[in-house]
């Protein structure tokens, strides 16, 4: 049956609760398909469904309607499904700290629920082995990221919590991001180095996957040079932030969905067993301390993360 998909989501990343209000945060473009499909699974399950239909964000991490976010403080559980990404946001975080269950799942389609796509897996077997790279964060001083198209990033994570997301949102102010499973931290800022060579796409920033790498130049914790023949795809976004801080590197994460592909859908591509992202911007809700206007991840394929020289993940492969 149809309805299964969206049935599985439910129970094992929400559980929705009888009696509880679930709020569906949506814009324009959200797909019709999965607003009814939750719509139903939420009812059938006790739950009381209620739409929140809101603008289309203008950038990454951009706070909804004030009325919106009241809401969402009301409300047991908070599902969002908007165009663009918005779980950054000081509504999500207030939200989150009110104990509201929290699944960021924007840009998903239907064709994302499909059999043997990125969120029929087992997402607690999977939160077992995220959490073993988390506790590996945790404890590193230095990280290294590097990938065979190029990547070779380098700083420091010393005391920077391992942030970790499995998917399961059960518990009271959980944050989670089906289908996406991924572990990381934010760098602390103004130690990284390096080169990063995107070459899946730039999240939210015009339809991927990319047809070729951009490369971004990092030095101490600062994007200093953008190239590339679709550079622009970020260019474009970061002059829409016009905030300085955009260029402060926020984030090094490692994802672990062994049915994510590197595709159009941001969540699915971000979340691709062997892929790596790092993020631009807002670090804040990520361990470090730069409350920019916006996060934009960008996503490199065939991942190699060291932590203190040891390599915990090898293209996909915990060590």
């Amino acid at each position: 049956m149809a309805g299964d998909r969206f049935d599985r989501l439910l129970d094992q990343c929400l559980g929705v609760r009888a009696g509880e209000q679930v709020v569906l945060l949506t814009d324009g473009a959200t797909d019709a398909g999965v607003i009814t499909g939750l719509l139903e699974a939420v009812s059938n399950r006790g739950g009381i469904p209620l739409v929140a239909r809101i603008p289309a964000p203008g950038l990454p991490g951009a706070e909804p309607p004030g009325a919106v976010a009241a809401m969402m403080l009301e409300a047991g559980a908070v599902i969002e499904l908007t165009s663009l990404f918005i779980g950054s946001s000081l509504a999500r975080r207030n939200a989150s700290a009110r104990g509201v269950r929290y699944l960021a799942m924007p840009g998903v389609v239907l064709d994302t629920f499909r059999p043997g796509g990125p969120l029929d897996v087992d997402f607690e077997q999977l939160r077992s082995e995220a959490e073993r790279v988390g506790r590996a964060w945790d404890a590193a001083q230095q990280f290294r990221l590097s990938t065979p198209g190029g990547t070779d990033l380098r700083g420091s994570v010393a005391d920077r919590p391992g942030r970790v997301l499995h998917g399961i949102a059960t518990e009271p102010g959980a944050y989670m991001a089906p289908p996406d499973v991924e572990s990381g931290t934010a760098p602390v800022e103004g130690t990284a180095s390096g080169v990063v060579v995107v070459d899946g796409d730039l999240l939210f920033m015009g339809r991927g996957p990319l047809r070729e790498p951009v490369v971004l130049q990092v030095d101490d914790g600062q994007v200093v040079g953008i190239e590339g023949a679709e550079r622009d795809r970020l260019i474009r976004m970061l002059e829409r932030c016009a905030d300085a801080r955009m260029s402060n590197l926020a984030e090094v994460s490692v994802a672990f969905n062994p049915a994510g592909t590197i595709c159009s859908v941001p969540m699915e591509t971000e979340s691709t067993r062997g892929s790596a992202h790092v993020a631009l911007g807002n670090s804040i809700a990520y361990g470090g301390l730069v409350n920019a206007v916006a996060h934009l991840d960008c996503v490199m394929r065939d991942a190699t993360l060291e932590l203190d020289g040891r390599a915990v993940m090898i293209e996909g492969t915990v060590q």
